[in-house]
């Protein structure tokens, strides 16, 4: 029986939109039976975020464990031993898996996937390092394509994302406004901007219900703002099915970002009938956030984001409209399991996007050679 190829899906091992895109193409795809699947789950012992949770349906889960201190050398030959040396594909958005396949030269093709400008910054800092390119925006397509567009000419793809679609509309005849975040709770989120939203609405009579759904750093400070109120909940969910459970009677997304590629959480709240109101930046929130599925703010203009909640509360008709237009795109548009497979498609084509040479070359530190062992390099490090 002919072998099948292999797909390695590197990521970092922490909750987020990036471990939860990878989650969705591998759970969702009825491609990926084509490949001898696996995923290696990336993480750094520095970092302290929270870990991901969901269970992946690929053939094999590793997890891939290192420290900066270490002699990167020696890290990236550990992690090329796991990338194997069979047919196939690596699907990756770290600079760490691309140093890897590229300074020990593994036959695989190597796909890096965009998920925001930070992600386009490591493409051009990888440049000549991989096959394609793939971003579920056109605008950090075209942005690495205008980088150089010799080199990523019919290299550098947009291919939408989507999320799980519910079988039927959910219930959203409530009596009083229900406001959601869903997110990360740090800084570029702007979930410390929801109590002043909140302020605002209570100065002019509009009594609303928050459901405030992530973790993250801000947590602390968030509940000290609302301690004395009675009109909101937090909620920290382990899995998609639990934010799904919390979404299907909300109305809507309030969602004052800085920091974006193309959110997840839009997705998944459009999913559930709910209506957006966020900041305007360039990226994915242009192709989600449209005047037929909800309202883009100026940077962080809060007396806008209470007129856009104060004209849906007094307006029933309109945010229904539009409640029920998020649905039908998302169904149309961003369903998981259509467009998980237009991601395995131009996998498949790995061996045709192959390069057939590489022109750049990984360059490491003083520290970081061959011959100096990892005891040596971390002592010198942990002086520094």
């Amino acid at each position: 029986m002919e072998q099948k190829p292999e797909i390695i899906f590197t990521f970092p091992a922490c909750m987020g939109g990036v471990a939860s895109f990878n989650f969705n193409i591998i759970n969702h795809s009825r491609l990926i039976k084509k490949f001898h699947s696996k995923v290696i789950l990336i993480r750094a012992k520095e970092d302290q975020l929270p870990p991901f949770l969901e269970s992946f349906h690929a053939d094999e889960v590793l997890h891939f464990d290192f420290s900066f201190k270490e002699n990167k050398y020696l890290v990236l030959k550990r992690l090329n031993k796991l990338l194997g040396n069979k047919p196939g594909c690596i699907v990756t958005d770290n600079a760490l898996t691309v140093f890897a396949a590229n300074k020990f030269k593994n036959p695989k093709t190597v796909f890096q996937l965009l998920h925001d400008f930070y992600y386009v910054k490591e493409a051009i800092a990888c440049a000549g390092m991989t096959d394609a390119v793939i971003a579920h925006s056109s605008f950090f397509s075209d942005a690495v394509f205008a980088s150089d567009p010799a080199l990523y000419f019919n290299r550098s793809f947009f291919i939408p994302y989507g999320v799980r679609q519910l079988a039927q509309y959910p219930d959203k005849n409530n009596a009083t406004l229900n406001l959601v975040f869903l997110g990360r709770m740090d800084q570029s989120k702007g979930v410390h901007l929801l109590y002043e939203i909140e302020q605002g609405l209570a100065k002019k009579n509009i009594h609303v219900n928050w459901t405030v759904i992530g973790k993250g750093p801000l947590k602390k400070n968030v509940l000290e703002q609302w301690k004395d109120a009675i009109n909101i909940s937090f909620q920290e969910p382990d899995s998609t099915e639990e934010v799904y459970a919390a979404l299907k009677k909300q109305d809507v997304f309030i969602f004052p970002t800085s920091f974006e590629g193309t959110p997840v959480s839009i997705m998944e709240c459009m999913a559930n009938a709910i209506v957006t109101v966020t900041n305007d930046l360039p990226g994915g929130i242009r192709d989600l956030v449209t005047e037929n599925t909800g309202f883009r703010c100026a940077m962080n203009d809060v007396a806008e984001y209470i007129d856009i909640i104060s004209t849906l509360h007094n307006d029933r008709n309109k945010l229904d409209q539009l409640q029920q237009q998020c649905y039908r795109m998302a169904h149309e548009h961003y369903d998981i399991e259509n467009n998980a497979d237009h991601y395995f498609e131009k996998f498949l084509e790995y061996d045709s996007l192959k390069r057939k040479e590489k022109h750049a070359a990984v360059m490491l530190s003083k520290l970081d050679k061959p011959w100096l062992p990892n005891w040596f390099v971390k002592g010198l490090r942990n002086l520094k």
